[in-house]
């Protein structure tokens, strides 16, 4: 028979408050509080999951009771600490206030405290979960422990310090366990492989550290894995296996396809992960860490970054190539796609979308600086002067010429000569695109203004650009604004958005800057030639009287 092996976290828990990783200023002041006999009744250890607030608490514990104290350390050698470290020490009680939250079990508590320890100078209860006590059993448990016995020492532990109540709070000293670093995560896991001699590449250990999320327990059960799982040296390639990522250099793939503008190959690269048994959100967490790092290295922030170095060559190459607005601009895209990851985790569709609106505005952009400079349609077309002032004064600075627009307008009513640029004379590729294109750039811009707005459930700006800006026009009445959806899946999606009443503001607002005059919008299905063809349901569904009757409890079966 095989007697079963004490896993990794309970095996190196630190015995001292020396040994604490990372909470260096939580240990060195509980020791002076030991040191100097002022040790308090009653502590509040907060924090995230597997930052040490339970080892801290035993370490406390060891401390007060000590029968050999090393500068305030517990020798961890003596009968008490042996005991306590065995869980075997009576005077040591651990509760789970998870499952011991009621006012009962703190009606035990307060009969029990006036009992002398047994063998320890001090008796000490450590409760876990804290948050998890009922309001009840909250306010049962104030006067104890605000005035126990001089005996008695209580250690609240919680991951949600902001559930508990004021008056508990007020009545503990507050310690914040910071969230563990990368590094001190993979300093402490170099120095267990080494007394476990296990074989591990630093890159694989890095690897471990950057996905343990800041918990040492975590980070010790991943290794812990890895270790009974190979039978040789640990590569990153066996780390990305056991923690079911892809490869790592379909992640970097991604981010330079989506900064460099590929369409066709970041939404190929989305969809071989996802093939591969890719899980999208890994996808996506992954890719925006790395977009993240491209962003802090572009403005030279990024001496805090734990990568691989042949990662951060590849980075750098990259942002040598990018704009840093547009980084900016991935990077705020991309993270605003894992909205649409909680409603279909399993598909890709809101990564997907999230691709193409990163890819496709690049040449947009690109190219209005390059339009920007050619001076209006002044001089040849004196007549139409009034309707682009409409969109320079309600329009998106960031995409339309912003500087020649605006200092143009007010001397474009007398000539030419007055343009800020009087040398950039080949002004005829500007001057077609006034008047047929002006609603096309100003439907354009009104896109743009909504790419970063969210629905109710979807991005509104990724819906909008199913609407190709060719065939967007005006209807006979010149006030309302027909969109032709290509995409009936997109047409449903805008027509759910369409049912809230802010969103139809939101969208008609983001027209009229654009515009510079309020239009009402109607959202159809274009057919074969672009032409619309069929009327969204939300025209009919406008309908005064088809509203009440839904308001009674209507269905609606068909619409014709």
């Amino acid at each position: 028979m095989t007697t079963s092996a004490q896993v990794y976290y309970r095996k190196w828990r630190p015995g001292t408050f020396s040994d604490l990783a990372g909470q260096e200023h939580v240990g060195n002041t509980l020791r002076q509080a030991v040191m100097q006999g002022r040790v308090s009744h009653s502590y509040l250890f907060c924090g995230t999951r597997g930052s040490g607030k339970t080892t801290t608490a035993r370490v406390l514990a060891k401390a007060v009771n000590c029968l050999n104290p090393q500068q305030g350390d517990p020798c961890d050698e003596c009968a008490i600490c042996v005991s306590i470290n065995e869980g075997r020490n009576l005077d040591i009680i651990e509760l789970d206030a998870a499952s011991n939250r009621g006012v009962e079990e703190i009606r035990e508590i307060r009969d029990k405290v006036h009992f002398q320890p047994t063998q320890n100078r001090r008796k000490v209860y450590i409760i876990d979960e804290a948050h998890m006590l009922t309001r009840e059993a909250s306010n049962a448990f104030l006067k104890t422990l605000e005035e126990p016995p001089e005996h008695v020492i209580f250690i609240l532990c919680t991951t949600e310090a902001d559930r508990l109540l004021p008056t508990i709070l007020s009545r503990c000293q507050r310690y914040d366990f910071r969230r563990l670093p990368g590094q001190t995560i993979y300093d402490r896991l170099a120095y267990i492989t080494d007394q476990e001699a296990i074989a591990i590449h630093p890159d694989a250990l890095r690897m471990v550290a950057r996905n343990a999320g800041g918990s040492m327990r975590d980070a010790l059960n991943i290794l812990e894995q890895l270790a009974v799982s190979s039978d040789g040296d640990i590569t990153l390639r066996d780390v990305e296996e056991s923690l079911g990522l892809v490869r790592s250099d379909a992640y970097l793939a991604l981010a330079q396809k989506l900064l460099a503008g590929d369409t066709t190959g970041a939404l190929e690269t989305i969809n071989e992960v996802v093939w591969e048994g890719g899980e999208p959100r890994q996808l996506h967490r992954q890719t925006l860490d790395l977009l993240r790092s491209m962003l802090l290295l572009s403005w030279d922030a990024g001496q805090t970054l734990d990568l691989p170095d042949d990662t951060l060559a590849d980075l750098r190459a990259t942002i040598q190539k990018t704009d840093s607005h547009h980084i900016l601009r991935a990077v705020r895209v991309w993270g605003e796609a894992s909205a649409g990851l909680r409603y279909d985790a399993p598909s890709a569709l809101a990564l997907e979308i999230a691709a193409a609106e990163i890819c496709r505005p690049a040449p947009l952009t690109n190219n209005a600086p390059q339009e920007a400079p050619a001076p209006a349609s002044m001089p040849s077309q004196p007549a139409p002067a009034g309707r682009p002032s409409q969109p320079a004064r309600g329009g998106a600075p960031q995409q339309r010429p912003p500087r020649q627009a605006n200092a143009n307008p007010p001397p474009s009513r007398q000539s030419a000569p007055p343009a800020p640029p009087p040398d950039n004379r080949p002004a005829p590729a500007r001057a077609p695109a006034a008047a047929p294109d002006s609603l096309q750039g100003r439907w354009e811009q009104a896109v743009r203004q909504l790419g970063r707005v969210k629905g109710s459930k979807y991005n509104l700006g990724a819906l909008l650009r199913d609407c190709r800006s060719n065939s967007v026009h005006l209807a006979d009445d010149d006030s309302t604004l027909v969109l032709p959806f290509s995409n009936v899946a997109n047409l449903d999606r805008m027509q759910e958005e369409l049912n809230d009443p802010r969103v139809r503001d939101t969208i008609e607002q983001a027209i009229e800057q654009s515009f510079g005059s309020r239009h009402t919008f109607q959202v159809i299905l274009a057919g074969a030639n672009g032409e619309g063809t069929q009327p969204a349901r939300s025209s009919i569904q406008d309908s005064p009287l088809v509203r009440t009757a839904m308001g009674l409890g209507a269905r609606i079966l068909d619409e014709q």
